[in-house]
């Protein structure tokens, strides 16, 4: 029998939880994931992440860790793309240059009118253009709530990384993982073959799937308080007729959607 992995063991109880009901482990040797005690509900559990990104993760972990000697005034939260080469250095070559941006004054700083500048030769051009090079997209001083004499805090980088592209709306998030769901034939066929009378998907997301994905999971909000065309999701998935219940949930915040066939459910506290 297949070893039932740390992932397929929480989703199981996630839909347990919500449904009221018991499943026990059926994959002994490729089969659905899950079949209830009754044989009428079948789980299949998969997750869409990317390696590269998985990747990239580890070695800005690995840059954190090392960290730099160059002390800042404050914290600041950085946006970089996760698909750039070199994380592995990127607190190191970052933090000196948001060190002397904060010098000379400065408590933002976006890449495009940063370029501009750059191509212009303006006078912040030796701070923006490594900045740049680190693939910095936004940068932003943080107030430290215990103010400056708390002595106990050390002001540091709170990156935050994503790539993907951006989208409008949950409604265009879905579409795009509808697209790289049906690129995995074999939940569908798993879930036919089981020949339950339910058969759900359940789909993880995680801080390495791309951004245009996950972005409407990940938080409580999305980024900026832009709200409007974010929440549940307004459209019928596209889905193969062996699925007829869909779970998507984010592995960090926890916060997902469940399709029943008819509508979307929002889903919290799990």
């Amino acid at each position: 029998m297949n070893q039932e992995r740390p992932n397929e063991a929480i989703a199981k109880q996630i839909v347990e939880r919500v449904m009221g009901i018991q499943l026990e482990h059926a994959d002994t040797h490729g089969g659905v994931d899950y079949i209830s005690t009754d044989g009428t509900v079948a789980l299949e559990v998969t997750a869409v992440t990317d390696g590269e990104k998985q990747g990239a993760r580890a070695a800005l972990s690995r840059s954190k860790a090392k960290g730099s000697p160059t002390r800042l005034q404050g914290c600041w939260l950085v946006f970089a793309s996760d698909t750039q080469e070199r994380m592995k250095t990127f607190v190191q070559r970052v933090q000196p240059a948001i060190a002397e941006l904060e010098f000379a004054g400065e408590t933002f700083f976006d890449d495009q009118p940063a370029g501009v500048h750059v191509f212009e030769g303006g006078e912040l051009s030796h701070i923006y253009r490594p900045l740049l090079e680190a693939g910095v997209e936004r940068a932003t001083h943080v107030p430290h709530p215990g103010g400056p004499e708390d002595p106990e805090h050390v002001h540091r980088l709170l990156v935050s990384t994503g790539s993907g592209g951006s989208v409008s709306g949950s409604d265009e998030s879905l579409d795009r993982l509808m697209e790289e769901l049906n690129e995995k034939t074999d939940n569908a066929t798993k879930l036919r073959a089981s020949a339950a009378e339910q058969r759900h998907l359940f789909v993880w997301l995680n801080d390495d799937t791309w951004y245009n994905i996950a972005r409407p999971l990940s938080s409580e909000a999305p980024p900026f308080g832009a709200n409007e065309g974010w929440g549940l999701p307004t459209t019928k998935p596209q889905l193969d007729s062996a699925i007829t219940h869909l779970w998507v949930v984010h592995a960090r915040s926890l916060l997902g959607w469940l399709w029943d066939g008819e509508r979307w459910r929002e889903l919290r506290d799990l």
